[in-house]
């Protein structure tokens, strides 16, 4: 709690990672930019094959594992300290392919001079993400940056399908949870954006 990001569980994305999970039932799941393990984790436990967590912070891995290890998922959890850029394109040139891509990534843009750097890293993200998923297999991708609104987000990601020469299908598009609820004049309220897509 005094070193950790939060709680150390984001609970605006409950829904999600319970949507996640539910796609996830015997596909190989790769959990990018992980922190505990919480998508990576969820999807293992309703049955994904196998989830593969990645994040830069060796702790935030260590209590992954731990969380693994107590709910009887050691089995099929990996845990891998890398950045994500990097790891995303050595696993491409690996010919590396999940079932499912989850892209969750810390703020891209945390003030309104980020916005067009942070813009594209969403771009990027999505190209590598996108490029690792199998064929009718899943992706799901957020943003957390309010600076960064949906049409922004949806068309960054569009642009990466697109450069990794994938189409999508939109499966869901969400926010937070109800239990984060946005305020008509709070725009900073709706900060979290997620798309969850169908690849070809």
């Amino acid at each position: 709690l005094s070193a950790g990001q939060k709680t150390g569980w984001f609970f605006d994305h409950r829904e999600n990672r319970a949507r996640v999970a539910a796609l996830s039932h015997g596909r190989t799941v790769l959990d990018i930019y992980c922190y505990l393990g919480g998508f990576g984790l969820q999807a293992a436990a309703a049955g994904a094959a196998e989830a593969l967590c990645v994040d830069r912070s060796q702790p935030a891995l260590d209590l992954a594992a731990r969380a693994a290890g107590a709910a009887g998922l050691a089995g099929r959890c990996r845990f891998e300290k890398a950045e994500a850029f990097p790891a995303l394109e050595r696993m491409l040139g690996e010919g590396r392919r999940f079932g499912t891509v989850v892209a969750d990534p810390p703020a891209f843009v945390k003030s309104k001079k980020d916005l067009k750097p942070g813009a594209r890293g969403y771009r990027k993200l999505a190209r590598l993400s996108a490029a690792l998923v199998e064929p009718g297999g899943v992706l799901f991708i957020a943003s957390c940056s309010h600076h960064v609104d949906p049409p922004l987000f949806a068309e960054q990601v569009r642009r990466g399908l697109v450069d990794a020469s994938r189409t999508a299908r939109i499966l869901h598009a969400a926010g937070a949870g109800p239990d984060h609820p946005v305020h008509p004049h709070l725009p900073e309220s709706a900060y979290l954006k997620c798309l969850f897509l169908q690849l070809d």
